[in-house]
């Protein structure tokens, strides 16, 4: 083989060598881009589903936040009217702060309906149930025109108010934890406590 078959040779083995390092280098460079752009697109969704998830969970907190301020109010307002009722009294504001806490109570569920847990509206529900039969009993006591009768129909009332506090506290603790304000339900939460006794009982 001639010295210039040879340097042919090397040369040309040269020129492939550098473009090969050119082709390599470019496929290297693209596969770094392509990854780096999955990394990136990876992160765009992960802090987008992150968003969503936060604005979901600050819809829920105040969503609860109103529907446990709004049972609390109701059953309170109807507690204070049933002593002043109780007392002898005619107040004619508490009957009316009973009916505002009322209509408040009823627009909040509303909105809870189509946002709460299924969990949380399944136990509410029963908060609420407690809630109407303390009202129809109150309004009751409060057209009662024996006195003797009246004291003891609103006796039976402040009992039933009295027991939902503890209902409302089960509700709290479920919320509390579907809003992450806490890690795990409370040792005494039991969701099947309700109303049913209560219910079920005379008037």
């Amino acid at each position: 083989m001639s010295d210039g078959t040879i340097s042919l040779i090397v040369a040309s083995v040269g020129v492939l060598g550098t473009l090969l390092s050119a082709v390599i280098t470019q496929v290297l460079a693209q596969r770094a881009e392509a990854h780096r752009s999955t990394r990136e697109e990876l992160a765009r969704s992960a802090e987008q589903r992150a968003s969503e998830d936060q604005r979901k969970i600050d819809q829920l907190r105040n969503c609860y936040a109103q529907l446990n301020a709004n049972d609390r109010q109701y059953r309170d307002a109807m507690l204070a009217y049933a002593y002043a009722l109780k007392s002898g009294s005619t107040d004619t504001e508490a009957a009316e702060e009973v009916s505002s806490a009322r209509r408040a109570q009823r627009d909040t569920r509303a909105e809870a309906q189509l946002v709460a847990s299924d969990a949380v509206l399944e136990i509410e529900s029963r908060v609420n149930a407690q809630l109407t039969t303390a009202y129809r009993r109150l309004m009751q006591a409060a057209a009662e025109a024996d006195s003797s009768a009246r004291q003891a129909k609103l006796q039976r009332v402040i009992a039933l108010l009295n027991t939902i506090t503890e209902q409302q506290g089960h509700v709290r603790a479920l919320m509390r934890l579907e809003v992450r304000a806490t890690q795990a339900l409370p040792d005494w939460y039991n969701p099947e406590i309700g109303p049913t006794a209560h219910l079920h009982d005379g008037v």
